[in-house]
Parts: C-alpha cells; structure tokens; sequence
C-alpha cells in the first residue's frame, strides 16, 4: 500500500504522475492546483448566493409594458400604407421586439418562466407585426405595396384590389350583352 506522508519520494513520484498527465490533456489544468496552498489562504472559488437581479414585480411589469404597446399596435390610429407614418410605425414594432427581448432577457435572470413565455411570445407578436408590413413590399405577398409615397398618399391595397376587379366585372359584362 502506498503511504501519503511527506516522503520526498512520494513528492517525485506524484510530479511524474503529473507531468504525465499534463502530456495526456495538456490543456485540462483541473487536477493540479493553480498555485500552492497555504495556510490561512483565502479559497481559489468563492460561492455567493444566487439572488434574483430584480425583484418580481419590476420584471412582470416591464413584460407587460412590452405586452401592451404590443397590443396597442393593432389599433394604430394612423395610415400605415406609405411614407414617414409607415417609419414611424415600424418604429413602434421594432421597440415592442426590443422590450421583448429586454423582458425575455430579465425575465431568464431572474428565474420566471412564466414571465419569460410571455416575453418571447412578445418578441414573436413584434416580427408578426414586421412581417404583415414587410411581406407586401418585398414582393412576398400577392398584394403589392410600396415604402415610399408617389402621388402623397398611397391607394389601400383593397381598394386597388376592388378597382381591378370591378373593371374585370364590367369588361366581362359588356361581353355578355353582345
């Protein structure tokens, strides 16, 4: 049996073993100790505690800060269709992401998985959002829209919509008459 005293020889020993090893996994420092120990020296690792970074009310009211605006989007009073009130629309998404992934972000720090949900839900509502005003004008959608305003205002895709399919029906019944 091998003895741990304070041999010397155990000391050489336990060199070579870790010399060793060092050449096995020369990047793995875990099994030798980043300096000498000595008495009365403080821990290499100190634990803390894990504490919430915020308290639950704050973290639940800034996801529902986020939730809201979210919610208030949907009845934005403003013509979207083109131009600077389109900017500014897309503006409002793009902070109703932003608070999303602030509430996702302090939601997680903070240990509330409801809260979280809700703020990724937030997040996905927002790039819903986007891509209803996006899609269209990127030549996505079947309705064509545009980003900037040509003649100062910018025909409602049903409108155009309607026009065209009434001169379709008036053409076709013009046909029938003969």
């Amino acid at each position: 049996m091998a003895s741990f005293g304070k041999d010397p020889a155990n000391n050489q020993e336990a060199a070579i073993v870790d010399s060793l090893i060092r050449k096995l996994r020369p990047f793995d420092s875990s099994f030798v100790s980043a300096r000498a120990s000595t008495v009365g020296a403080r821990p290499l690792a100190r634990m803390r505690p894990i504490r919430a970074p915020m308290s639950p009310v704050a973290v639940w009211s800034s996801v529902a800060l986020g939730v809201l605006l979210g919610v208030a989007l949907t009845q934005w009073p403003y013509a979207r269709a083109c131009g600077w009130w389109l900017l500014l629309y897309m503006t409002a998404v793009g902070i109703v992401v932003v608070a999303g992934i602030w509430g996702a972000r302090i939601s997680w720090r903070s240990r509330l998985g409801f809260a979280h949900f809700i703020a990724l839900c937030t997040i996905i509502w927002g790039l819903a959002l986007t891509a209803h005003e996006v899609l269209p004008r990127v030549g996505y959608a079947k309705v064509r829209a545009a980003w900037r305003c040509h003649d100062g205002n910018a025909a409602a895709p049903s409108a155009t919509t309607l026009s065209a399919l009434k001169a379709r029906v008036d053409t076709g019944m013009t046909g029938l008459g003969r």
